[in-house]
């Protein structure tokens, strides 16, 4: 169950067990550099569709070149060519979001600040998914602890933005890729790696344990809102008690308000209410073969595939 059926349940409740939501409630929206930073003046070459069912993040890299902060926009035009040309031939840059090693969030598939938009991935696209990008090439380095955590925060911001539960896995039925074809059944955890989806080493050995290890435990903590304060000091057997004569006589017990104690802080909301989300991510899937084994090439754009290329003669 997602976090906005729980939502949605919630209000058959009483209303003695809602209480007005803390500052917590809702992650604040990230810096994200509008398309316009970057774009100067390219558009989709046709109408791009929304993606109405969204269930999963799913995690790539551009594997190009590191650059230096001022060429960080030609390189995303240069992603827009490869992409919308004849080798890709997609409407749109693929990914709705890109990071940059000194992070900077940008938005990348036109109109994806404002709402989900299908993307496009190499090996195909299953949907169901956000496509958020790291710039660079993470196949033996990890990106920046910059770039971490601004794809923290960005992920944090879409997973409650587009109502997704970020404790459980998800399932859907493929729409079809070159590892999972069309009407197969998925299950995979709510932060994924580009891998999981399709035959293809994306998004690099560096990065790909830390989707699981780094950045789904950090959403899941931003998500979960800070630690409740504890009412008093804990007990400490090694302090000094108060003599006899000082202890002061017990007063009558006030009567406690009514009703649980809820702690409506964003995904805790629904489940302190249920009780019921407990469930365990399940082993991410298994690993995949490199696409390039699949004569296929996972480079965001063509100066990128050169180098790797280069790298692999």
């Amino acid at each position: 169950m997602r976090r906005r059926d729980l939502l949605a349940a919630g209000a058959f409740l009483p209303l003695s067990l809602w209480a007005a939501p803390t500052a917590s409630a809702a992650p604040r929206a990230p810096d994200i550099q509008p398309r316009e930073a970057w774009a100067q003046g390219l558009a989709p070459t046709r109408a791009l569709e929304p993606e109405r069912d969204v269930r999963f993040l799913l995690v790539h890299h551009t594997q190009t070149p590191a650059d230096a902060p001022e060429a960080i926009t030609r390189r995303l035009r240069s992603i827009y060519a490869f992409h919308t040309g004849r080798e890709r031939g997609w409407a749109d840059v693929a990914y709705n979001f890109f990071v940059d090693p000194y992070g900077t969030i940008w938005e990348g598939r036109a109109g994806s600040i404002a709402g989900p938009v299908r993307g496009d991935a190499t090996g195909g696209s299953q949907g169901f998914a956000e496509l958020v990008c790291f710039v660079g090439d993470f196949t033996h380095e990890a990106p920046t602890n910059l770039a971490l955590e601004a794809m923290t925060s960005l992920l944090t911001w879409l997973a409650n933005r587009d109502g997704l539960a970020m404790n459980e896995t998800v399932s859907f039925v493929s729409r079809g890729s070159n590892r999972w074809p069309a009407g197969a059944t998925v299950t995979t955890a709510p932060i994924a790696g580009h891998r999981d989806m399709s035959l293809t080493a994306c998004p690099g050995d560096a990065l790909y344990p830390l989707v699981a290890t780094r950045l789904l435990p950090d959403v899941q903590r931003r998500l979960a809102g800070p630690p409740a304060t504890p009412e008093g000091p804990p007990a400490d057997s090694a302090s000094p008690q108060p003599s006899p004569a000082s202890t002061p006589e017990p007063s009558t017990p006030t009567q406690a308000s009514p009703g649980p104690d809820l702690p409506l802080r964003g995904i805790g909301v629904a489940m302190t209410i249920t009780g019921a989300l407990g469930v365990a991510l399940a082993q991410r899937i298994g690993g995949a073969s490199a696409e390039e084994n699949e004569g296929q090439d996972d480079t965001a754009d063509n100066d990128g595939r050169k180098q790797a290329d280069h790298k692999r003669a």
